[in-house]
């Protein structure tokens, strides 16, 4: 078990990057991109949201690491980053918790 700096050293990327997904609307982003990828305006309209809203949501997501961007033509998809959650999933599973309600 990680104390002192060592956990704050471990914790703080993660802090970071669960920043990305302290709000509804980017947490709705995400579960729409784990079904598929799309292009922005697809998931304005699929969310209800206005194309700025969206925009200023899928910055930050991109900016904390949970998706990236692939532009093909004039068209830029946004896809989720899989080694984010899976860097996620790996943190906790390497916990007594982990490995006793998840074992392996």
């Amino acid at each position: 078990m990680l104390t002192g700096v060592g956990l704050r050293d471990r914790t703080k990327p993660i802090g970071k990057r669960m920043e990305g997904v302290a709000h509804p609307h980017r947490v709705a982003i995400l579960y729409l991109l784990a079904h598929e990828n799309f292009p922005m305006h697809e998931i304005a309209e699929t969310i209800d949201l206005p194309l700025n809203l969206v925009s200023h949501h899928l910055a930050i997501l991109v900016k904390t690491g949970w998706i990236r961007k692939k532009k093909t033509g004039k068209t830029v998809r946004y896809m989720l980053k899989a080694r984010t959650f899976r860097d996620l999933g790996t943190f906790f599973l390497n916990t007594p918790f982990g490995k006793e309600n998840f074992p392996s």
